[in-house]
């Protein structure tokens, strides 16, 4: 199981980042809500204490990279060390290429791939220190191997994931980190 083991998981205030904080948390590990919404973080934070767990909810923009610096830091600072981290945190813009924005790009990958580096990056200080190691768990999808009409932004960004997690794989191995794509 998960006892003793503390997870950072982004976009965690709703939907599946919920059920994974939820799962995790019944499963024994103290669980970081990450989220840009801090109420609904609170909230689902405040649920998992409810039912016996060990929750906290931290303010995050994962595209931000002091949010996720600070974020980060006060999770370690509150259960003393971090384990695990769930890249979850994404949104879906569905539009054909003609008619998608730069904007709308740029920020589909700012959520996707930019929030996964920087998590990441801010995460592996903690899992290399003694070597004592981590999972980083990417959340994927379909699309993080074929693409699909009116995703473009969405499907490049999960095929990011793929290459940012085998990169990993190849830096973190000395440190007893590894990485997935789920």
């Amino acid at each position: 199981m998960l006892n003793g083991k503390v997870a950072l998981i982004t976009g965690a205030a709703s939907g599946i980042g919920r059920e994974i904080a939820h799962v995790y948390a019944r499963a024994g590990a103290a669980v970081a809500i990450a989220d840009i919404d801090l109420a609904a973080a609170q909230s689902t934070a405040d649920e998992i204490v409810a039912g016996g767990g060990r929750a906290m909810a931290v303010a995050m923009d994962v595209t931000h990279e002091e949010a996720v610096g600070a974020g980060t830091t006060a999770v370690v600072d509150t259960f003393g060390k971090l384990d695990i981290l769930i890249s979850n945190a994404g949104i879906q813009i569905v539009k054909p290429i003609v008619d998608l924005s730069f904007a709308e790009w740029k920020k589909m990958l700012a959520i996707h791939a930019d929030g996964a580096f920087l998590t990441t990056r801010a995460a592996l200080p903690f899992m290399y220190q003694d070597n004592r190691g981590g999972t980083v768990i990417y959340m994927g999808s379909v699309h993080s191997h074929e693409g699909s009409p009116l995703k473009s932004a969405y499907v490049a960004a999960k095929h990011a994931l793929l290459g940012l997690a085998r990169v990993l794989a190849k830096e973190g191995a000395e440190h007893n980190v590894r990485s997935h794509v789920i």
